[in-house]
Order: C-alpha cells, then sequence, then structure tokens
C-alpha cells in the first residue's frame, strides 16, 4: 500500500502558472467541471513585526491624546459612587 500524501517538497513549493492566467473558463476541465490547476497549500507565511514598538506607539498615543485623564477620572467618580450606593 503507497501512501497517497504530498511530499513536504510538494506542499512548500509555491503555486506558479507557466503562462499568463487564462480565463476562469478554460481553467475546467470541458468534460469533468473539475479545476486544471494543482494549488499548493501555504503553510506559513513570515512577517516582520515589531510587538513591543506597536505596544509603545500605542501608549504613547494613550497619554498624548489625553485619553489617560479621562481613564483616571472615570476611576475616581466610579468609586465615589460606589462608596455612595454601598449600603
Amino acid at each position: 500500500m503507497s501512501d497517497a500524501s504530498p511530499s513536504l517538497a510538494t506542499l512548500l513549493q509555491p503555486v506558479t502558472l507557466s503562462s499568463p492566467p487564462l480565463p476562469i473558463a478554460t481553467w475546467l476541465h470541458r468534460s469533468t467541471g473539475e479545476s486544471a490547476l494543482t494549488p499548493s497549500p501555504i503553510i506559513a507565511q513570515q512577517f516582520d513585526q515589531d510587538i513591543l514598538g506597536d505596544i509603545s506607539d500605542a501608549w504613547n498615543n494613550f497619554i498624548d491624546s489625553g485619553q489617560v485623564w479621562a481613564l483616571i477620572i472615570g476611576i475616581v467618580l466610579g468609586y465615589m459612587i460606589r462608596n455612595l450606593t454601598a449600603y
């Protein structure tokens, strides 16, 4: 019994078309209606992301826009209202 699963090299190669893209109608076999293309799944993608830099930018925006004052005032007012309504 042979294993029909694709090899790792087959999975990692990108999908490429040898000729310019054809209209969708020509991508289908006329007899069966199945796709004539054999796409390979993309396992992983690499991208450049600076998570700590994004957190730093968000914190600086929070401080610069004055939202920190709204947070402090909301906490103080909420604490005062809680103390007035608690029994």
